[in-house]
């Protein structure tokens, strides 16, 4: 493996490249950025280097004319799993995204196919119907390549929303709280989430937050066990979704995000509550809590529990910061009981409580 920096934790972000088409549609000719997860594949999300299969660089050939029953516009990005088209559906009259794979590709850490990883999104995205969650509208297969149809949505990266401006405490605040909100319908649908990060968190040009990125979700229990007595015996557990996504020991998320626990391979939602909270703490300090300049210094900063000092001048409220170092706590038992809980705790700033007793 070659030496980490601490930026390359959470693992190298694909290219991607816009191309103007010249559809008759009114919109087909603007270049639009595709967020980055959209053609992210398990290997990259898995290595602490983030070297994972290189794309070639470009797609090859022509564009398809059809994929299913959608209309091919133009190429939004691509990267080392498959490729991302902005397309339009004649039947429900609406633009939509492509996410198609390429041919042959698996996963070389874990073993299962990519197409497999694909299906499990579409089934988690499925489950849940929730404004701050990417919307899936169907998966299918086109020449023996897997695709999905997706919710296309203007707008950019959790990240790159951060960057764009000089955000206050509130503002990151406010749109961390959305993306709680469709985390939280996740885990009401029975669902870990497992590799939530700023990179699987979408801010659209409306404002609106969306969650993305279900490949390595998970059922919890409970899921498994409804599944289970609702299905006739006879017919098992079928589907991507409750099928394992690794072998034992491999490790499944992104490393600089991961709970301890997780490193372990025991996730469930609290522990996507520790990615949050290493998300929110990003977005309001500029930094990760954790100092880490390799896999193995980032086990024992977990271990140890330690939070970076906090920055000074200290623009972040007390009451916030302590909300976020529970959640970031090591032991599950010791954060938050859910993330209702954590995000309920997040809108009570004491400063709003006090402007209502007043009035």
């Amino acid at each position: 493996m070659k030496s980490t920096r601490p930026d390359d934790l959470d693992g190298r972000r694909l290219r991607t490249r816009a191309r103007r088409d010249g559809g008759a549609h009114d919109d087909a000719d603007r270049v639009r950025a595709v967020p980055d997860m959209l053609v992210g594949d398990v290997d990259e999300r898995t290595q602490v280097d983030g070297n994972g299969p290189e794309s070639d660089g470009s797609f090859s050939g022509l564009l398809p004319r059809r994929i299913g029953r959608y209309t091919i516009l133009k190429l939004l990005g691509e990267g080392g799993m498959g490729v991302v088209f902005a397309a339009y559906d004649v039947d429900l009259d609406r633009k939509v995204a492509i996410k198609l794979l390429r041919q042959g590709t698996r996963s070389s850490v874990s073993g299962p196919t990519e197409p497999s990883r694909l299906l499990r999104e579409a089934q988690a995205m499925a489950k849940i119907s929730h404004p701050n969650v990417l919307q899936v509208y169907e998966a299918g297969t086109h020449e023996g390549q897997v695709f999905l149809a997706i919710e296309y949505v203007e707008g950019t990266t959790l990240r790159a929303w951060w960057q764009a401006a000089r955000r206050s405490w509130r503002e990151i605040l406010g749109t961390m709280i959305k993306a709680g909100e469709g985390l939280s319908a996740a885990h009401a649908a029975g669902l870990v989430h497992r590799d939530f990060k700023p990179e699987n968190t979408m801010v659209g040009k409306d404002g609106r937050v969306r969650v993305m990125d279900f490949g390595l979700a998970r059922p919890t229990d409970g899921l498994l066990e409804a599944l289970r007595t609702s299905l006739p015996e006879e017919h098992g557990l079928p589907g991507a979704l409750e099928t394992p996504m690794t072998r034992t020991g491999a490790l499944v998320g992104t490393p600089a995000y991961m709970a301890l626990e997780q490193f372990a391979g025991n996730a469930d939602a609290r522990s996507d509550q520790f990615s949050f909270c290493v998300t929110l703490y990003e977005g309001l300090y500029g930094e990760r809590p954790f100092v880490a300049e390799s896999l193995e210094k980032l086990r024992r900063a977990l271990l140890s529990g330690e939070v970076r000092p906090e920055p000074r001048p200290a623009m972040v409220p007390t009451w916030l910061r302590a909300v976020v170092i529970r959640g970031l706590a090591r032991e599950p038992e010791q954060r938050w009981p859910s993330m209702d809980a954590l995000l309920a705790a997040l809108a009570d700033d004491p400063a709003r409580r006090r402007g209502r007793w007043a009035g």
